[in-house]
């Protein structure tokens, strides 16, 4: 295949290339509770800087899901820990943060991250960045952060791109573009997978991965989800919930049920879905759209963020019953018409 060349942000390719280039020693993490996106992004970059012979780490707030744990097989991610590693973070040179861009996402990490002295930059695609870093390497236009990361290397050089940097890559970008098929889902990306496909990658071994190898208490528990899913505002929203108990009878972590909320969204005339999570102090919800109708704007009201068709929201020291009954009442403000 004839290298494959793709429009990129000259000045956004420009910085990354000289971080790397004038730098040794690399910290790389992502958000809490980590996605496909954010694991594969860190994995591709980490590998493609080690193979430039730099001092590369890759430290979590959190553990990886165990459906994308094939991605780290030589278990190059670190759970972080502050007296083990703050010296990593306090002592390096380039820190970066994918898949994110407000610090209060990285948890206990972020103290040390900010303190550090080290040159920061984000690689993201989320609206509305916080200023917290040097360098935001943010294109709201891509559909993934892979799909960055992937336009950086092949703009620093496409001959180190080997088949375990492109499946990073592969499942960074097939995570957040719902195996290809959400808003702003161009050709490019097509390019891209077709790219990474031809340097090894093989499409069914990492769906297969990421969504049928399934627990049976996972498969049980997206049942009485889906048993419970209930409509509003004329079959147009849907919404389900599920509690702790649930999460704990079934033996499943919060980790494992992150794409329930597109499973709450396949019905016929729904426009928007919410899943609310119960946790130990407050609950997770989820946001997603189609068309037109920004989820985003009512993720804002919460306190959240994200896409216009796919956001999320942490509530702190809320019930569970509360947060369904204020955010649902909310969602009548996104909708057509206004209902």
């Amino acid at each position: 295949m004839a290298q494959l060349t793709l429009p990129v942000n000259s000045n956004l390719a420009e910085t990354f290339c000289r971080l790397v280039r004038e730098n040794q020693k690399f910290v790389l993490t992502t958000h809490v509770n980590p996605d496909g996106d954010g694991l594969g992004s860190e994995l591709a970059l980490h590998r493609f800087l080690t193979k430039l012979k730099k001092d590369s780490q890759i430290l979590n707030y959190s553990d990886t899901p165990a459906n994308h744990a094939f991605l780290d097989k030589k278990k190059e991610i670190k759970r972080f820990d502050a007296t083990k590693d703050r010296e990593l973070l306090l002592n390096a040179d380039v820190l970066l943060a994918l898949d994110m861009n407000n610090s209060s996402r990285l948890r206990t990490m972020e103290k040390f991250f900010l303190e550090s002295k080290a040159e920061k930059a984000i690689i993201d695609h989320h609206l509305e960045a916080e200023n917290f870093v040097d360098h935001q390497l943010v294109d709201v236009n891509s559909p993934a952060t892979g799909e960055i990361v992937y336009q950086f290397l092949l703009t620093y050089d496409a001959a180190l791109i080997d088949k375990d940097i492109a499946e990073a890559l592969y499942a960074a970008i097939m995570t957040d573009t719902g195996s290809f098929r959400f808003p702003r889902t161009d050709g490019d990306t097509y390019r891209i997978a077709a790219h990474l496909v031809d340097l090894g990658v093989d499409p069914n071994y990492v769906y297969h991965n990421l969504y049928e190898e399934n627990s049976i208490g996972r498969t049980r528990l997206l049942g009485e989800m889906l048993s419970n899913v209930q409509l509003a505002y004329e079959g147009r929203v849907s919404y389900a919930a599920l509690t702790l108990e649930q999460l704990e009878r079934n033996h499943v972590i919060p980790d494992d049920v992150d794409n329930f909320v597109n499973q709450a969204s396949a019905i016929s005339g729904v426009v928007v879905t919410l899943f609310f999570l119960e946790m130990q102090n407050g609950v997770k919800i989820s946001f997603r759209s189609k068309g037109e109708v920004p989820v985003n704007i009512l993720a804002k009201k919460f306190g959240g963020g994200g896409h216009k068709n796919a956001s999320g929201a942490r509530l702190q020291e809320v019930k569970l019953d509360k947060a369904v009954a204020d955010v649902l009442k909310e969602a009548a403000t996104i909708l057509p018409d206004h209902i």
